[in-house]
């Protein structure tokens, strides 16, 4: 399988560490569009200088910090999107998939749950409606067992897509997200409706973010549900080092199920 990277703990840092990636084994970079590694005018001419060197197949993790698709205030819903658009405008040359998140119940949406779900769907058809112009995928994310996220479980993510009905919206598989639900299960048995897969452990009741192997989800299951998955595997690290034992844990793993 396609095994990527992404740094999400490491957008406080330039982008230096990314032009070790193939060198390390990796076969794509997921770009998180947060901080120092934000996709912008100003730092494009280094993103693609990295591009344009390896062979990294590159996606998109679309902005996060203080968005909200689900929320009822109208300038914070608009400028989600128009953060979202940005992202999609000026990484379209080298991607074809972004993953976002969806919103949140602020403490009015926590009120009428309802049209802060409407409201997301709402976001999200504008953002694909958007996206669909440049031939970029919109890639929703499970989140993790976190009090007011939305999309939490597989029954709400693939309500929502639905709900959507657009055809460039996919779903972003992220196993340690599913397990604090405790429902990787419930998630497999719609892999066919996958279009991205993000990869980290945990104990269960945190989004940790372990190194593969070191935490409790059965990857030996998990490994041999997606083995045939054509997308992408990006393994969420909190460092280049973690990321690269993780990357391990996989390959030797292919090697003894071949």
């Amino acid at each position: 399988m396609k095994v990527g990277f992404s740094a999400y703990k490491l957008v406080t840092y330039p982008f230096s560490w990314a032009y070790r990636l193939e060198d390390m084994g990796f076969q794509g970079w997921e770009i998180v569009s947060e901080a120092k590694q934000r996709i912008s005018r100003e730092t494009l001419p280094e993103i693609k200088d990295i591009i344009n060197s390896t062979n990294l197949k590159i996606t998109v993790h679309g902005p996060f910090s203080d968005l909200n698709c689900a929320t009822l205030n109208d300038p914070i819903w608009n400028e989600t999107i128009a953060q979202f658009k940005q992202c999609i405008e000026l990484s379209a040359d080298f991607s074809d998939t972004m993953v976002i998140h969806p919103g949140v119940l602020s403490p009015l949406g926590n009120q009428v749950p309802d049209k802060a779900w409407d409201r997301n769907i709402e976001a999200l058809r504008i953002i694909c409606d958007h996206a669909k112009d440049y031939g970029v995928k919109i890639c929703l994310e499970n989140m993790p067992n976190m009090d007011k996220l939305l999309c939490r479980t597989p029954h709400e993510i693939f309500g929502m897509i639905e709900m959507v009905g657009r055809e460039n919206l996919g779903m972003t598989f992220d196993v340690g997200h599913a397990n604090t639900v405790k429902n990787i299960p419930g998630f497999l048995k719609e892999k066919h409706r996958f279009s991205h897969i993000h990869a980290h452990d945990n104990r269960g009741a945190h989004d940790e973010h372990l190194q593969i192997g070191t935490g409790i989800i059965d990857w030996k299951y998990i490994l041999k549900e997606i083995k045939d998955f054509d997308g992408v595997v990006v393994i969420e690290g909190r460092s280049l080092e973690e990321g690269e034992k993780s990357l391990e844990f996989i390959r030797d793993w292919e090697k003894n199920n071949q």
